[in-house]
């Protein structure tokens, strides 16, 4: 995806944003953290280090901070959705169905 969208940073970055909050969405709090920090290595090293190196400089920083907050932001959405169900009784129970 980063190779594709090189000449534009910053759907790129929308891109990358969109896949760490599918990601962060579903998974653990270990994998949001990973799907942002490798979303942000792609961002880092392709995008802005033109040569394939990474590069850590004020610019990717907060593309950093961001893609961490969204996964923060998508996580606590996740289990705000989860706590309702369960209050609620909406959660998904086990099939009474033994197989």
């Amino acid at each position: 995806m980063t190779t594709f969208t090189g000449a534009w940073p910053l759907l790129a970055l929308v891109l990358l944003a969109a896949v760490v909050v599918v990601v962060s969405l579903k998974t653990t709090v270990v994998g949001a953290g990973l799907a942002a920090l490798q979303c942000w290595g792609l961002y880092a090293t392709f995008l802005v280090g033109v040569r394939g190196d990474l590069t850590v400089d004020e610019h990717t920083t907060w593309v950093l901070a961001l893609l961490v907050q969204l996964a923060a932001l998508a996580l606590l959405a996740s289990a705000a959705v989860r706590v309702i169900a369960f209050v609620t009784g909406t959660a998904a129970r086990p099939s009474p169905v033994r197989s």
